[in-house]
This record gives structure tokens, C-alpha cells and sequence, in this order.
């Protein structure tokens, strides 16, 4: 895979980044971006409360989307998007790495397979300390963009225990309140 086009929101950001990268073509805009015919596919990685919404418009734009986890909290907007996709013939994925690694399949293998014996719990935990890297500024504290710990590496624990456990029977959470409320 190359990149060929790269966008920022301030075009004289994105023309300099693309100069300093090697990369032929850069907008200054999502729509000049999805207005360009060469462009066959789209990476969004917009804060979480705009997926939906830019994954519908790049498949109406006759684009292929690559859309960063989490997809969205509205279901409806999930469904809308994967109708479109569907409807168009094009590509929709959501960004889930992790269920792409090796040792990911590995696990799946150890458990179908019942080496590991039968799962009785699942546990999943994901942490970091992203105040302290980036300050409380960073979109993911925002509630407005639907912000917090379950919607960033949260996502990662809810895909996990439910690959391995099936859909819940019973579900406990816990939950530190930020001063953003998330």
C-alpha cells in the first residue's frame, strides 16, 4: 500500500506535512478529499462522535472505508453505514488491530480448540495514563465527542470478552470519573 493523499485541517499544514512526506496530494478538507475521484479509499480517524456520520459520507462519495474503533455508540449509525456499504458494493471495516495479530489468532486457536480447557470468566482490562502523555485537552476526554475510557481502549475489552465469551450473561463494570465527566 502507498499513500498518495494526505489531509489536514489547515491546507498549508497538510501541503507542507505531505512535502515533508513524499506525498503527491494533500486537502485541507474532508469534503475535498472524498470530492477527488482518484481517491479509492478513506482511513477515518476522526473523534469517536464523527465516524458514523464521515464513514456514510465516504461511502456515498464511492470510497472504500477503513473507520477507527470505536465504529459509534448509536447502533442505528452503524447500520446505516454497513447498508450503504453493502448497497454500493464497497469495503467498510472497523480498525481493530489487535484482532488481526498473530497472536490473536493464536489465542482463538487455543480456545477453539479447547487446549486451554473450557472458559468459565472473562476478564479484560486495558489502561494507560493519558493525561499525564497528553493533557486533558485530548479529544478523548471530551464527552461532547464521545470521549472516555470505554469508547477509546475500553472497546478493546467489550471485542475481546465478547470473541471469547459470546454475549454476555452478566456484565460488571467499574467506572473513575474524570473531572470532563468521562
Amino acid at each position: 500500500m502507498s499513500v498518495k493523499w494526505g489531509l489536514l485541517r489547515v491546507e498549508a499544514r497538510a501541503q507542507s506535512y505531505a512535502r515533508a512526506h513524499g506525498i503527491g496530494r494533500a486537502y485541507g478538507s474532508y469534503e475535498a478529499l472524498l470530492e477527488d475521484a482518484d481517491v479509492e479509499a478513506v482511513y477515518i480517524s476522526l473523534p469517536n462522535s464523527l465516524h458514523g456520520e464521515w464513514a456514510v459520507r465516504a461511502l456515498e462519495a464511492g470510497k472504500h472505508v477503513l473507520v477507527e474503533k470505536p465504529f459509534s455508540r448509536h447502533p442505528t449509525e452503524v447500520e446505516r453505514a454497513f447498508d450503504a456499504a453493502e448497497a454500493a458494493g464497497f469495503v467498510l471495516s472497523e480498525g481493530f488491530m489487535w484482532r488481526h495479530h498473530p497472536q490473536t489468532a493464536r489465542l482463538i486457536e487455543l480456545v477453539e480448540s479447547g487446549t486451554i480447557g473450557r472458559l468459565r470468566v472473562v476478564r479484560a482490562a486495558f489502561g494507560f495514563s493519558l493525561a499525564e502523555e497528553r493533557g486533558t485537552a485530548d479529544t478523548r476526554f471530551d464527552p461532547a465527542l464521545d470521549g472516555g475510557a470505554l469508547m477509546d481502549v475500553g472497546s478493546y475489552c467489550v471485542n475481546a470478552l465478547r470473541l471469547f465469551g459470546g454475549e454476555p450473561e452478566r456484565a460488571r463494570g467499574e467506572q473513575v470519573v474524570g473531572p470532563s465527566g468521562v
